[in-house]
């Protein structure tokens, strides 16, 4: 897996997304999760992602939130 900025990732790309959520005051109430799957949709305020189940699901994580991500 490759690093890569955030400008870099392309629809139809395979990726996994490193982000935090519930980014509230204090050490415990931060999240962290990872997401890998195909772009759907990239948009200034957020990446569309489908889930790897096959299904036309998606979720959307927010630019903001994503600390890394990786190119597969």
């Amino acid at each position: 897996m490759k690093p890569i900025k955030l400008s870099k990732v392309k629809v139809n790309e395979v990726y996994q997304f490193n982000a935090v959520a519930d980014g509230g005051a204090g050490s415990g109430s931060q999240v962290f999760y990872n997401i890998v799957g195909r772009v759907k949709e990239v948009n200034a305020e957020f990446i569309r992602v489908f889930k790897n189940n096959g299904s036309r699901q998606s979720y959307k994580i927010y630019n903001n939130t994503i600390t890394k991500i990786y190119s597969i």
